[in-house]
């Protein structure tokens, strides 16, 4: 595999929407629920498309666009998306409405805006693109998901460019389950350096990233995906190790020639056990930068990473809120992502 990243758009906790910035002025925010920063929105879309648009779809739409500037295109060969919840808000919406109305004289809106793939169409829509859809829905492996279908099209059509994104969001209702299911960090046992905590839960983000991939490499093009791997189940630190040392091979490198490592923490003690051990043994030598501690934790959050991992390398710099002091060439970053310490993934990105 070797995918070229032609353009990014990134909306998230953070201001990721100016890149000239890239993070200059973010902050590791101490809070349980990490809402995105949103655009103004009216620079993107028409202002009568956006009333009839739910959260998800505008932070979808508007990454994509962006990405798609970036990579200076109209129009994609392809469009592929990964998501774990989809579109939750009109789903929301829609099943109140069933019981406000005893189940007569619906709106259909919300249901129709309420499926996994409904950014994915709204932006074929909105560019008239024609083309291979999907969406993808595999919980913690969406995005990666997606990412290794957008590889299989493009090995099958060369001179072809992919939109690939991955997205979730993070409403009231949904926030709330996960706090009785005692899955969000408690207020006071939140601390900044993610990788030191010492207690369960996590604090929930939301976001949209996406990407235009291509087999071919021109002037807009900031990095390239080596290897994207998943793994329903790693049963412990040791199988862990194996299997990166596999998937390192299979790229022909070694743990010393990682620059950088992107470890998927989100705070809770035990879902972090495996990759704290991990980092330990093998990469007490590297550089790490931990992510979500900017972007939160959520099903697609190494969408969040893959972002940050290509501009890392396109603009040879690592954000000093993330890391004071680092001089050397950053040529490969590895990101190791885990979520509820079941779904494992590792991706590679480089320099061109």
């Amino acid at each position: 595999m070797v995918i070229y990243i032609n353009g990014t758009g990134c909306i998230s906790h953070q201001n990721t929407i100016d890149v000239d910035t890239f993070l200059g002025n973010s902050q590791i925010t101490c809070q349980p629920l990490l809402l995105a920063q949103e655009p103004d929105y009216k620079d993107y879309v028409p202002a009568n498309m956006l009333r009839r648009m739910s959260h998800i779809i505008k932070m979808g739409i508007v990454a994509a666009k962006i990405s798609l500037q970036q990579a200076e295109l109209e129009n994609v060969d392809a469009i592929i998306t990964g998501t774990g919840l989809g579109c939750f808000e009109d789903t929301d919406k829609f099943l109140k409405t069933i019981i406000e109305n005893n189940e007569q004289l619906l709106t259909p809106t919300s249901f129709i805006q309420s499926t996994h793939n409904t950014v994915a169409g709204q932006i074929a829509l909105l560019i008239k693109c024609h083309n291979y859809n999907f969406t993808y829905t595999q919980q913690g492996l969406s995005f990666e998901s997606a990412l290794i279908d957008a590889d299989m099209f493009l090995n099958e059509n060369k001179n072809s460019n992919v939109l690939v994104g991955g997205l979730d969001e993070a409403i009231q209702p949904y926030y709330d389950l996960l706090v009785k299911a005692g899955h969000i960090k408690k207020q006071e046992d939140i601390i900044t350096e993610i990788e030191k905590n010492k207690t369960k839960g996590f604090c929930l983000g939301e976001g949209a990233s996406f990407f235009v991939l291509s087999n071919q490499k021109n002037k807009t093009t900031k990095a390239q995906i080596k290897g994207v791997k998943t793994y329903a189940a790693i049963k412990g630190s040791d199988d862990l190790k194996n299997q990166l040392a596999i998937f390192l091979q299979e790229l022909n490198l070694s743990i010393n020639d990682i620059s950088l490592l992107l470890p998927g923490n989100s705070g809770d003690v035990e879902d972090d056990k495996i990759l704290n051990e991990n980092n330990k043994q093998l990469f007490s030598k590297t550089d790490i930068v931990y992510f979500k501690n900017l972007c939160g934790e959520f099903f697609t959050a190494s969408a969040f990473a893959l972002w940050l991992a290509s501009t890392i390398v396109e603009k040879q710099r690592i954000p000093k809120t993330l890391m004071h002091n680092n001089n050397k060439e950053l040529k490969n970053i590895l990101i190791i992502n885990q979520y509820r310490n079941t779904e494992y993934s590792f991706m590679c990105v480089s320099s061109c």
